[in-house]
């Protein structure tokens, strides 16, 4: 869908054309109005324009200025000039520039939206060549691995989609694994220091080092990898072609390669690395699982040796040696209160307590866990407000601090989630507090400046973006912010005329105004009388 602004000073062929054209029909989701070129250069700061409809001859800058600053700052608005025959030779002049289209004055909805639907096909002819498939295509395959890396990286976390998504991944990704496939995972340490390395340099390292374990794997074995967030990289090996061979044989196998790659990567690449191998697990459920266990080994049984290899076979119920995983799966509770995500936050806290009642051999120490965990993420976001938990909590604070040892699954689901609907009310009052403070300032800045304000000196006496205070103003008031100027405008220039003394051009450029036939006419359409009629009654 597309935006135009209509831009003329004669409001009411402006709201003529907004009202009289099937704008939907045309593919048309917004109607902007402006009615100086001044007004709709600010509207083009907030807004999404894509087509602009303006006449020529208008107080202050004319329709041929605004068309001009838009092709330098705006190049893919298309624009459409209103002209009357005396004006015909500057419109022909401004095609010769390849600036806009142009219409005859008076003009019909009919050849409007004509003109207006043939800008729209040729703007989209233009998207589709710009969304060519072969050059997506192109673009998505050299995108491939690092899509790959991204997606196991995600696993390792614990971040897991639905089962749809993830099957739908792995075959739009060309990964040949299914759920519950028997894989084994490497994990290999880099024991060089790369401290004063350049990163092209370490970069091309890595891919070499990567390359290697492809090469070596690949007659037998499928290899999936990706860097963690400790530089460990990481290895899913899963046999490739079915055959007779047990699973111990491929298991032998796999350590052979293993030791192999080890050994290549120190013979080719002069680099020593430890690499840590785990025992069989199932995809994809496991996988989180197993590589925390494998980090576990390198501090266990490695530690700051060199050049070690350890694959740990013992036989182990996956389920039973993990902590609570949902705790710690990105995005943690933690991460969802920085970014006041309460939703999330909320279906974080049940995935939690489901984990946490699923377990069969339940403890004091999960329950522990998962409130030192919870409490963190609450005290941090307290803190990061600038606040204390009496600031937010008030007489609720010290049941807040305070972990009854006697509590059980219940009672802490119960504390959890009452924290978490007190912070989501504070924050809901803050914002309320934010944005009524904000509007205030925005109005009184509005009424001490009524001369010079604009969309752009606001923002800036606010220290936010324009695009921002726009919205934020239409949201809370319910009126565009320009609309507001006009009206603080005319209130001020209805108190100015009681002043006999000042004279209507003064009183114009006294609210902003520097042509006294565009204030006159805007005071008219505002009062339903000029200046000086309103002036005469008085």
């Amino acid at each position: 869908m597309y935006e135009i602004l209509i831009v003329d000073d004669h409001t009411h062929l402006v709201d003529s054309l907004a009202d009289g054209l099937p704008w939907e029909q045309m593919g048309v989701s917004a109607v902007h109005k402006a009615y100086s070129g001044e007004e709709a250069l600010e509207l083009l700061q907030v807004h999404s324009v894509d087509i602009i409809v303006t006449d020529i001859q208008m107080p202050g800058m004319s329709g041929l200025e605004l068309v001009s600053v838009v092709k330098d700052k705006w190049v893919k608005i298309k624009s459409v000039i209103l002209t009357g025959h005396d004006e015909f030779q500057y419109a022909q002049e401004a095609i010769r520039q390849g600036i806009c289209e142009y219409l005859l004055k008076p003009v019909a909805n009919e050849e409007l939206e004509k003109t207006i639907r043939a800008l729209i096909a040729g703007m989209q002819k233009e998207g589709e060549q710009l969304v060519n498939q072969q050059k997506l295509a192109y673009l998505f395959r050299e995108s491939l691995p690092k899509l790959r890396e991204s997606l196991l990286a995600e696993l390792l976390g614990g971040k897991m989609p639905p089962a749809p998504m993830l099957r739908d991944k792995l075959k739009l990704y060309e990964l040949p694994y299914r759920e519950s496939d028997p894989v084994l995972m490497l994990c290999m340490r880099i024991e060089e220091d790369f401290a004063g390395t350049d990163l092209y340099s370490v970069s091309l390292l890595e891919y070499a080092l990567t390359n290697i374990a492809d090469e070596i794997f690949s007659p037998r074995f499928h290899v999936w990898h990706c860097k963690d967030d400790h530089d460990y990289l990481v290895f899913l090996v899963r046999p490739g072609q079915p055959s007779e061979s047990s699973e111990r044989e491929w298991l032998e196998e796999a350590e052979r390669l293993a030791r192999l790659v080890q050994h290549q990567i120190k013979r080719f690449l002069k680099i020593k690395v430890s690499v840590v191998m785990s025992n069989w697990s199932l995809f994809p459920n496991e996988l989180s699982a197993v590589y925390h266990n494998l980090l576990s080994l390198f501090t266990d049984y490695i530690g700051f040796q060199t050049e070690s290899f350890f694959h740990d076979l013992q036989e182990r119920n996956v389920e039973e040696i993990r902590p609570l995983s949902e705790l710690y799966a990105s995005p943690t509770f933690m991460q969802l209160l920085e970014v006041e995500q309460w939703d999330a936050a909320e279906r974080k806290l049940t995935k939690v307590f489901e984990e946490l009642e699923s377990r069969e051999n339940k403890t004091k120490e999960h329950v522990f866990e998962a409130y030192v965990t919870i409490m963190q993420a609450f005290a941090y976001y307290v803190h990061k407000k600038g606040k204390r938990f009496n600031d937010i909590y008030g007489r609720e604070a010290e049941k807040m601090l305070r972990l009854d040892a006697g509590w059980s699954i219940e009672p802490l689901r119960e504390w959890s989630f009452r924290g978490l609907r007190q912070l989501k009310s504070y924050s809901g009052s803050l914002s309320d507090s934010f944005r009524n403070d904000l509007i205030k300032r925005i109005i009184r800045f509005a009424g001490e400046q009524v001369k010079d304000v604009t969309l752009q000196s606001v923002a800036d006496h606010v220290h936010l973006h324009p695009v921002y205070v726009s919205n934020l103003f239409k949201a809370e008031t319910g009126e565009n912010f320009s609309n507001y100027v006009q009206r603080v405008r005319m209130d001020a220039a209805m108190r100015l005329l009681r002043r006999k003394e000042l004279k209507i051009n003064q009183i114009a450029q006294e609210v902003g105004y520097q042509k006294p036939q565009y204030f006159i006419k805007l005071f008219k359409n505002h009062y339903g009388m000029t200046p000086q009629e309103y002036r005469s009654g008085l």
